[in-house]
Parts: structure tokens; C-alpha cells; sequence
């Protein structure tokens, strides 16, 4: 009895060793913080050093920072609504990826830091309320892909710009990129679909999709450009597809 308490301490020891000590606690790190477009970042301005997103717009009035573009009209881009950020110096960007060009104006998906100023009344007709001082700006390349293959490599392409094709099911709300729908709008079997971080706001896309079941659902055909961040894809421009 007496050698059996003398290794009492011994296997309490080798216990603590071999289960790890209960008081300690694994930590785990918190998400990477999530990137805001520029229409996040203004919905609740707060002047100081940001990083940003959105489509980079270089026209004969000089360039800003848009949230998005619409393409549905007439097929030439232009912004989607009045907004953004003024950029009063525009920084050298390198040759690749290049910008896309529509006439006089150039344009690309940019991943944007710089000192956020404003409000105020920039640009021409001191349209802006707020500006991007000291910009620096990163043009980001293209990923044509197909849902499945964003799904099954979603670590890979975060943070990245693409672009996918699928069919649009939406409400005032929510809004989904689906495989196939079936008749009524309905998500066929099986099909895998990709989340959206808010509903397209285009209203000439809205006009060109067929009606769903309630009075704001939505549905049809499209193409979707946008940037892919924890798990949703930011939607930058959405065109009827078909």
C-alpha cells in the first residue's frame, strides 16, 4: 500500500503529460477581416486609412472608384449609380493585368488602399462627397470559372476577382447563383448554387428577368462579375445571359 501511494504523484504526472493540461485552452484565430466594397465602405463612413474594392473608371474627367457598372442597357459600361470615391491622383499602375477599354474611358476590377477624406464636394461638379487620398491601386486579373469549380477550390480564389455564369434567383433580399433553375424558378435537383453578398440592383437587369411566385422574386439567365470574399460573391456587374 505504501509503494502504491509512492507512484500515486508519478501517474498523475504522466497522466497531465499524456492528456495535455486541462487549464490551458486552444485558441483559435480569429477570420481574416472581410475586405468591404465601396459601397460598404460608404454606407458608414469613417474618415482614415482604408482598403477598398470596386472598378477602377479613368475617363476624360479625370478617375474614381465605382461600386459597380451596368452593361444591360446598351452593352457600353457605365456606373451603375451616382457615387464612389474621387481619386485626385491617379498612381502608375503596371501593364498587367490591363484595363479594359469602351472609347474614351478605361476600367478594371482594383483592390484600392489609401486615407479615405471626406465628406465634402469632389470632382467634376463636386458630384463626390468623399475622395481617396494617396491612393494605391492593384489591378486585379479575371477568373473566368464555372460554379462547381469555385465551390470545390474556394480557398483559392478568395480575395479574387471572377466571373461565372449560372441563373439568378433573387427577392428584395437575397439573391443566389444557381446551376440550372426549372420551370417557375425552381432550383433543379442537385444543382449547387453560390450565395451573393446582396441582390443585383441594376433596374434594367430587374426588367429583363422573368417574375417568381412572390411580388419581389426574380429570376432568369445572367453572367455575374465580382470579387469572391468568405464564401459570397460581391456582385460588381450582372448582365442577361441567353
Amino acid at each position: 500500500m505504501r509503494a502504491m501511494r509512492a507512484r500515486l504523484p508519478l501517474l498523475l504526472l504522466l497522466i497531465l503529460v499524456a492528456c495535455g493540461d486541462p487549464r490551458r485552452t486552444t485558441v483559435t484565430p480569429p477570420p481574416a477581416p472581410t475586405v468591404p466594397a465601396i459601397g460598404e465602405l460608404l454606407a458608414a463612413p469613417s474618415p482614415g486609412p482604408v482598403r477598398t474594392f470596386g472598378y477602377l473608371w479613368i475617363s476624360p474627367d479625370g478617375a474614381a472608384l465605382l461600386d459597380g457598372l451596368s452593361l444591360t442597357t446598351t452593352g457600353e459600361p457605365t456606373p451603375l449609380e451616382a457615387g464612389g470615391l474621387w481619386l485626385d491622383e491617379l498612381p502608375s499602375l503596371p501593364a498587367e493585368p490591363p484595363l479594359s477599354t469602351a472609347g474614351p474611358v478605361r476600367y478594371g476590377i482594383v483592390a484600392a488602399t489609401g486615407t479615405l477624406d471626406g465628406p465634402g464636394q469632389f470632382g467634376p461638379a463636386g458630384t463626390f462627397r468623399y475622395r481617396l487620398l494617396s491612393p494605391a491601386l492593384e489591378p486585379l486579373g479575371l477568373r473566368e470559372l464555372t460554379i462547381p469549380l469555385l465551390l470545390d477550390n474556394s480557398g483559392l480564389y478568395e480575395g479574387q476577382a471572377v466571373r461565372l455564369r449560372g441563373d439568378l434567383l433573387m427577392s428584395r433580399d437575397s439573391a443566389v447563383l444557381v446551376e440550372r433553375l426549372g420551370p417557375g424558378g425552381v432550383p433543379a435537383a442537385a444543382a449547387r448554387q453560390v450565395k451573393l453578398a446582396a441582390p443585383p440592383r441594376d433596374e434594367a437587369l430587374l426588367a429583363r428577368l422573368q417574375r417568381g411566385a412572390g411580388p419581389s422574386v426574380r429570376f432568369g439567365p445572367v453572367q455575374i462579375t465580382g470579387l469572391w470574399r468568405a464564401g459570397r460573391l460581391y456582385p460588381l456587374v450582372v448582365e442577361a445571359a441567353g
